[in-house]
C-alpha cells in the first residue's frame, strides 16, 4: 500500500509537468503575445533558463520517485546511512558552476540592449511616466513638442540625451497632455519614456512589451522599447466615430507596493500609424482644453 504513495506522487508531477506543455501548445495560455522589437531576445532566454532548470528539475524528481518505491520502509529493517560522497559533490557543484556561467554569457547581449543608455535609439515618441499609489500618471508632449524633440535628438551623438529632452522631463509644459493607466504609441515607434515614482518603488510592466523596469523613488530612469512594425491594437473606426479595441494588452506594477497593488492596472494602446496616435492625441488635448485639468490628474504646473 505504501508504493501507492510513491506512484500517486510520479502521478502528480507528471500531470503538472504535461501541463506546461499542454499550455505552450494552447493559444492563449502561454506567454502574452510577444509585439517587441527586442522581445524575441527575451524569450529565447527565458526558454534557454527553462530547458536548463525544467532538466534538472524533471532529473531530481524521477530520482525521489524511484527512491520513494524503490526503498520503501520495512518493518524490523534498518534504513543504510551515509555521509555523502565528495566526488558526487564536487561534480554538481562544477555543473551548476558551468550552467550559471552559461547563463551568464547568455543574458549579457540582451541585457544591454534593453537598459544601455548607450545602446538606446534615438526615439520617435517621448513621454514621462509617474507612478503612485495605486495609478500610473501619464504626461505626453503635443506633436510640436515631440518633433522639436526629435529633431534635436538626430544632433547629438549615439546614445545621448539631448537637453531639450531633459527639460521637458522636468519642467512640464502649460499644453502637455495628461493621462492616467493609458500608455499609447504607434506601430513601429521607438519609444523613450521617463520613469518616476512619487512615493514607494513600483515596476513599471508591459509583458506584451517584455518590459520591466522598477521605478525608484528620487531617481528618473530612461527606458525604451520599440513596437513591432505588424503589430498594433487599435484603430479609429470611421463608420462610428469611435476608437475600436482589437486586443487588450496590459500595463502593470510588478512591485507589492501596498494594499491597492492588484488596481494598479493599465491598458498599452498601440496605433496602426503616427496619424492615429495624433488623431487621439488632438482628442484627448481638445478635452482637456475644454474642460480644464481633472483634480484627480493633480496636473503639476510649469
Amino acid at each position: 500500500m505504501q508504493k501507492w504513495w510513491s506512484i500517486l506522487f510520479g502521478v502528480v508531477l507528471a500531470a503538472s509537468f504535461g501541463s506546461f506543455i499542454l499550455a505552450y501548445c494552447h493559444e492563449g495560455w502561454w506567454m502574452p503575445k510577444d509585439i517587441s522589437t527586442f522581445g524575441a531576445g527575451v524569450d529565447n532566454l527565458f526558454y534557454v533558463i527553462l530547458a536548463i532548470t525544467g532538466f534538472f528539475f524533471v532529473l531530481t524528481e524521477a530520482i525521489l520517485v524511484y527512491n520513494m518505491y524503490r526503498y520503501i520502509a520495512h518493518p524490523g529493517q534498518k534504513s543504510d546511512y551515509t555521509h555523502g560522497n565528495h566526488k558526487l559533490e564536487i561534480f554538481w557543484t562544477s555543473v551548476t558552476a558551468v550552467v550559471l556561467v552559461i547563463i551568464a554569457v547568455a543574458q549579457i547581449r540582451v541585457w544591454e540592449n534593453i537598459k544601455y543608455q548607450t545602446h538606446m535609439p534615438a526615439p520617435d515618441q517621448v513621454f514621462e511616466v509617474s507612478a503612485r499609489q495605486f495609478e500610473w500618471r501619464i504626461r505626453y508632449p503635443t506633436s510640436t513638442t515631440l518633433n522639436e524633440i526629435s529633431s534635436k535628438w538626430k544632433e547629438e551623438k549615439p546614445g545621448a540625451e539631448p537637453t531639450v529632452a531633459r527639460q521637458w522631463e522636468r519642467n512640464p509644459h502649460s499644453d502637455d497632455v495628461y493621462v492616467v493607466n493609458e500608455v499609447h504609441t504607434w506601430k513601429g515607434a521607438k519609444v523613450r519614456l521617463y520613469l518616476k515614482t512619487r512615493d514607494v518603488l513600483h515596476s513599471f510592466f508591459l509583458p506584451n512589451m517584455r518590459l520591466k523596469q522598477d521605478a525608484l523613488p528620487g531617481k528618473t530612469i530612461p527606458v525604451w522599447f520599440g513596437t513591432k512594425d505588424t503589430e498594433s491594437n487599435v484603430e479609429w473606426d470611421e463608420a462610428t466615430g469611435t476608437w475600436k479595441i482589437n486586443e487588450k494588452w496590459e500595463l502593470a506594477c510588478a512591485e507589492l507596493c501596498g494594499w491597492g497593488h492588484s488596481k494598479m492596472q493599465g491598458r498599452l494602446f498601440v496605433h496602426k500609424d503616427l496619424p492615429d496616435y495624433e488623431r487621439w492625441l488632438n482628442q484627448v488635448t481638445a478635452k482637456q482644453d475644454a474642460h480644464g485639468p481633472d483634480a484627480d490628474l493633480d496636473k503639476p504646473k510649469p
